[in-house]
């Protein structure tokens, strides 16, 4: 490679990681191969769990196109199955030469394409490919170290970028779950709130003593404990076809006596329907508002039939003419119960005799009702506390994780305070991790960190109050709560020997397994030294020391000066 090949390659290089999203760097990359190397027709396929999917192609001069939905191989028609085959199974780079490009319908003529196939590798593993065409083939060839080095450098960034938007998907996901459980919550409790308002309701209507007063009341308390602007009952007589009114709501708002109005039954779709079904309310939006016979305005209108039976008795008119508010579905069904309701406290009146058996209908329909919202609303809440456990759990290791950690240390360090007790932390650090990482991958890192994970907790099985975390990447914090000094010396020796027993390959390392180095601080909470981050800090500190006097050792920290082991 000339200097100017490492030069190009590295402002590529800076240009790429300066990328915010996947979507950009695609393009970077994809513009900086069509205007430098002279290549079309690019295509950006990324290997995720044991699948091939297309994320980018470029095509022309300027047709960009990235797929938020990424495609499967299976398809997208850009790139030759046989080329991309035989670049995935031999993993080595793959050109062959035509006469015309991969989508063109007709050869054309004196012309050479040279299509290309570019497995990027990772640990001897394809994690992309990058496909494209050129007709100036001899630009390609002549920088085709350049695109070797390029390659290994796209390997781990482009690993890490597939990563963080699989991390992001995740947060997205999860964020829409807890919203979504969120609403589902609000709503439950608005819900529950108007089941308990119109359960209040009937109860006030269950003690009117004379019909009159029972119509004056379910419009007084039906608008001011269930929302609605304005309301009326209707009676009906069929012999006669009149609708004969009670009470009712004015323009403004008033509470008026309709006892003197009657009229025909209205042939008109809403009371058509209404009359027709039971237990069902009946919404036009969009619809003329009246008082009486005159319009008062537009809105939504519905209406309640009220039953004795199969005989309709009247029905509930409701509209939103004062305060334009939209009705809710909770509404309609709490509309629908409070028109049975009402009916049914009318056909008390009218028969005594039954009302005690009418009575036990309605109550145990609210309490049904009330019944599946509180198991619903159990389910939520357990729901909730599943989840918040789950934010209090590391994901990699099973043991607890920071959060979990900073609320326990200030518990543990008050109850230490209060009852003038010692209080231990071990911070533990795998030493030479990255190196582990980089010589055995990280599938192997990450079981790594579970084994080591699950033998501190074997450790400290017989403290049973201890707390062990996963405090970030490779470090792990233990709180002992009790131990003092001695014991915690002997506690971290034991934890960094179990470590060492473990075996675990390490070949970069001078011991050759995995080792762990571990701070220790233990304090009495009194006094002068009153808070809990000095304990993190001096513990840290600790922990420093440990991986400056050459790391598998344990050292705790006492005053100005550190005792390692």
């Amino acid at each position: 490679m000339t200097v100017c090949d490492i030069t190009g390659l590295n402002d590529l290089v800076e240009q790429l990681a300066r990328q915010a999203n996947m979507e950009r760097w695609c393009y970077c990359l994809m513009s900086s191969l069509h205007k430098d190397l002279k290549l079309d027709s690019i295509t950006l396929l990324v290997e995720q769990d044991d699948r091939t999917y297309v994320f980018a192609s470029w095509v022309g001069r300027s047709d960009y196109r990235y797929y938020n939905q990424p495609l499967l191989m299976t398809e997208y028609n850009g790139v030759p199955t046989g080329l991309f085959e035989q670049a995935k199974q031999n993993h080595e780079f793959v050109r062959a030469y035509v006469n015309k490009p991969y989508k063109a319908l007709w050869n054309i003529e004196d012309s050479l394409w040279c299509q290309i196939l570019l497995p990027i590798q990772m640990h001897g593993r394809n994690v992309a490919y990058i496909y494209a065409e050129t007709a100036n083939s001899a630009r390609f060839e002549a920088s085709i170290h350049y695109v070797e080095k390029l390659l290994v450098v796209l390997a781990s960034d482009i690993s890490a970028r597939v990563l963080q938007q699989e991390v992001i998907h995740h947060n997205i996901t999860r964020r829409s779950i807890e919203a979504e459980l969120e609403v589902r919550k609000q709503s439950i409790t608005d819900y529950l709130g108007l089941m308990r308002n119109l359960h209040e309701v009937t109860l006030k209507l269950s003690q009117a003593t004379q019909l009159d007063t029972l119509y004056r009341q379910a419009i007084e308390l039906g608008r001011a404990y269930l929302g609605i602007d304005r309301m009326a009952i209707f009676l009906t007589d069929f012999e006669s076809n009149l609708m004969l009114g009670t009470y009712g709501t004015s323009p403004d708002g008033d509470l008026v006596d309709r006892k003197s109005f009657y009229s025909q039954i209205p042939d008109h779709p809403l009371v058509n329907e209404a009359l027709s079904h039971k237990n069902h309310v009946v919404v036009k939006e969009n619809a003329p508002l009246y008082f009486g016979k005159e319009q008062v305005g537009i809105g939504w209108n519905a209406m309640i039939a009220m039953w004795n039976g199969t005989e309709c008795i009247g029905w509930v008119a409701v509209d939103n003419l004062i305060n334009q508010r939209a009705l809710s579905e909770h509404q309609k069904e709490i509309l629908k119960l409070f028109g049975a309701a009402i009916g049914q406290q009318i056909v008390i009146r009218r028969h005594y005799d039954s009302i005690k058996e009418l009575n036990i209908d309605l109550e145990k329909r609210v309490i049904r009702r009330t019944q599946e919202l509180q198991t619903t609303n159990r389910a939520l809440e357990e729901a909730n506390r599943s989840l918040e456990l789950l934010s209090m759990q590391d994901g990699l290791t099973g043991i607890a994780n920071r959060r979990f950690f900073d609320l326990r240390l200030s518990r543990y360090w008050q109850i230490a305070k209060d009852k003038r007790v010692p209080l231990t932390l071990l911070m533990i650090d795998v030493d030479n991790f990255k190196s582990f990482n980089d010589t055995n991958g990280h599938l192997e890192g990450d079981h790594c960190l579970k084994m080591i994970a699950s033998r501190i907790e074997s450790e400290l099985e017989v403290h049973k109050k201890s707390v062990v975390c996963r405090y970030g990447g490779e470090e792990f914090a233990c709180l002992l709560p009790t131990v003092d000094k001695n014991m915690a010396i002997m506690v971290a020796e034991d934890i960094r020997r179990a470590i060492v027993d473990l075996a675990i390959p390490h070949f970069t390392a001078n011991s050759h397994v995995v080792t762990v180095s571990v701070g220790i601080h233990t304090v009495t909470p009194a006094g002068e030294f009153s808070m809990s981050e000095a304990l993190m800090t001096l513990a840290d500190k600790a922990l420093y020391k440990a991986k400056t006097k050459g790391r598998n050792c344990t050292v705790q920290w006492e005053g100005k000066k550190e005792v390692c082991n």
